[in-house]
């Protein structure tokens, strides 16, 4: 089963900015999808909104971490968003963790 958690980050960028967010549902081997979007704060946030507006804005590098590789012990996801725009802009994620956090059921290795 998936679960997914909505994050509303505040305003971010311009250019590239590292987040991370720890949930302790992801291990370093978990399959995680990040999504994100552009947002228009409202009063109170959490009538805040998801909308398509004019700026580029992608995310990359999804790293999952946790125990043994996390020297801190922390479970989450690393990952870098890229804000094409002149100034910052209220950004939100959708982070998907699939089959509660457990490993591909298989993994290929390069055979080179």
């Amino acid at each position: 089963m998936a679960q997914t958690i909505r994050h509303y980050w505040g305003p971010k960028g311009p250019g590239l900015v590292p987040l991370n967010y720890n949930w302790s549902l992801i291990n370093f081997d978990s399959v995680v999808l990040v999504t994100v979007s552009e947002y228009k704060l409202q009063d109170p946030p959490s009538d805040s909104f998801r909308f398509l507006g004019s700026a580029t804005i992608s995310v990359a590098n999804i790293s999952p971490h946790g125990p043994p590789y996390d020297p801190n012990g922390n479970h989450g996801v690393s990952f870098v968003v890229d804000v094409d725009w002149n100034t910052a802009l209220p950004i939100a994620t959708d982070i998907t963790v699939f089959n509660n956090g457990a490993p591909p059921e298989e993994i290929d290795y390069p055979t080179n």
